[in-house]
């Protein structure tokens, strides 16, 4: 099981080769692949940003019609507290919404695909896919 961060689903969006590539990997090992609600806000709102928005929200939806979308739990939000909290994090924050993906992923027992996972690497537990 794996989640995408938002970096790997503007990959996609933007059909770079090595993200499909992985992306078709993963669903042909039979693996769930999801992502986050926290990267369906900044996906939208990216979108929604464009110079042509209904284009975007298109690319958007379809790239994540196939995946399962993955809510901030009760326990995802303790976990961004008691991180948010902490003396790494605080030296070199990696940001709300970063550290939001980080924990919906970490609680749902899945690994963060990513490609950038050096800025996600301080997260400590957090399972770590380079894409």
């Amino acid at each position: 099981m794996v989640c995408l961060d938002t970096s790997v689903l503007i990959s996609l969006i933007r059909k770079e080769k090595a993200a499909i590539e992985k992306l078709r990997t993963e669903s042909e090992s039979g693996n769930h692949v999801s992502t986050t609600i926290i990267s369906l806000c900044e996906l939208y709102l990216g979108a929604y940003g464009s110079k042509d928005p209904t284009r975007e929200i298109e690319k958007v939806e379809s790239v994540i019609s196939t995946l399962r979308i993955l809510e901030l739990s009760q326990e995802a939000g303790r976990k961004y507290g008691e991180l948010a909290h902490s003396q790494s994090l605080k030296r070199s924050p990696i940001g709300d919404f970063d550290l939001l993906i980080a924990c919906i992923a970490f609680e749902s027992g899945e690994a963060l695909a990513t490609r950038n996972a050096q800025h996600f690497a301080q997260v400590p537990g957090l399972k770590l896919e380079n894409w």
